[in-house]
């Protein structure tokens, strides 16, 4: 019988396993227990070793992204680039103005007045 604590072979006639000493005699439902225990465990190990991944690759790319800014520097002159993105760029003032066209009344309109 193979343990559920090291998976060490064990006869068939002991109650203990004899590496670890964890009881070998379980009920079915102790073994479900302890399966979904260890399922449990390794999820979260797992869950936590994607986070750590994740944050060292977003680190490394903000890293990236801050050492080309900084290489990158002065646009060169002539070249078209946003107003913001360089030190001498101007900004550019835009001004909108809405004017609806107002249609004319199909109803003829009379100014006289009758007495």
């Amino acid at each position: 019988m193979n343990c559920l604590q090291c998976n060490n072979s064990n006869p068939a006639t002991v109650q203990y396993c004899q590496r670890c000493g964890a009881r070998l005699n379980l009920t079915a439902d102790e073994i479900r227990d302890t399966l979904i225990q260890r399922v449990e465990v390794e999820r979260a190990e797992k869950t936590a070793a994607n986070a750590r991944q994740g944050l060292v690759f977003g680190i490394v790319l903000f890293l990236v992204a801050v050492t080309l800014f900084l290489a990158v520097g002065k646009a060169p002159s002539g070249a078209l680039h946003l107003p913001s993105a360089s030190k001498d760029a101007g900004y550019v003032e835009i001004r909108y103005k809405y004017e609806p066209e107002i249609p004319k009344a199909l109803v003829p309109y009379n100014t006289q007045r009758k007495p």
